[in-house]
């Protein structure tokens, strides 16, 4: 049987499979399985393919797929919402996009806007905010932001926004920045974080304690999905100039 026909019927399978899972109407058997390439070529459209743009899954790949398309789609659209209707939620939205397109400097006075009011406590406010004030390298302000929101809403105080608490510190405040890890490390581990933990360590001369934890990224990264190695990038080619700077330095 040539590849393609094996392709074919693999495909019609697969949605034969998915139909008697998901409860469809049992026609959907006779017509894959009677006709592989035009039964799974309607299935697809009819059945599939509007199912999954209700998932999690098929709304990242949606939004992925838009970005790819036209990434300063949201970026238009949220500056047009705001000047349809000037309310806070709008201009959180255009502050959000704006940092999403690299432009720190046009976000800011937005985030600053909304973390005030009754946004005041908001956690997507501020959380922008710091990170906005991050990327414009005001690492000071930034980390006032956090400690802002983390003492209105100290469950926040976890995940990414710990990572980033961490790293600002290990610049304004180095004496504050390991047990700022420590919680980083806890409630955020992963790829990303250990090799901030290990930059750190290295910036603290401590050397014998960053090798390991370095290396150990690496050994990770090679075990890891090549979707995770490229989510991933820029974390594991820190840990490597690290490595690289270790060895030079013996």
């Amino acid at each position: 049987m040539p590849v393609l026909a094996i392709l074919h019927v693999a495909i019609a399978i697969f949605f034969a499979v998915h139909a008697v899972r998901t409860g469809r109407n049992t026609v959907w058997l006779f017509v894959l399985l009677s006709f592989p390439f035009l039964g799974s070529l309607v299935y697809l459209f009819a059945e599939f393919l509007p199912e999954q743009r209700h998932s999690r899954l098929g709304r990242q790949a949606g939004a992925a797929l838009r970005q790819i398309i036209d990434p300063q789609r949201e970026l238009r659209e949220a500056r047009l919402a705001l000047e349809q209707t000037p309310s806070m939620g709008n201009r959180l939205r255009l502050a959000q996009a704006l940092l999403e397109a690299d432009q720190a400097a046009e976000a800011l006075p937005h985030f600053q806007a909304c973390a005030q009011g009754v946004f005041a406590h908001d956690a997507a406010a501020l959380g922008g905010l710091a990170r906005c004030q991050a990327a414009a390298g005001q690492e000071a302000a930034a980390v006032a932001s956090l400690r802002r929101l983390f003492a209105d809403q100290p469950e926040r105080y976890s995940g990414e926004l710990a990572l980033l608490m961490a790293r600002l510190l290990a610049v304004v405040h180095p004496e504050e920045a390991e047990a700022a890890f420590e919680v980083a490390l806890r409630t955020h581990s992963g790829l990303e974080t250990h090799s901030a933990w290990g930059q750190f360590l290295l910036a603290q001369d401590r050397k014998a304690e960053a090798r390991p934890v370095l290396e150990q990224v690496l050994k990770d990264a090679r075990l890891s999905s090549a979707h995770a190695r490229d989510y991933n990038r820029h974390a594991i080619a820190a840990a490597e100039a690290a490595l690289d700077r270790l060895g030079r330095a013996g």
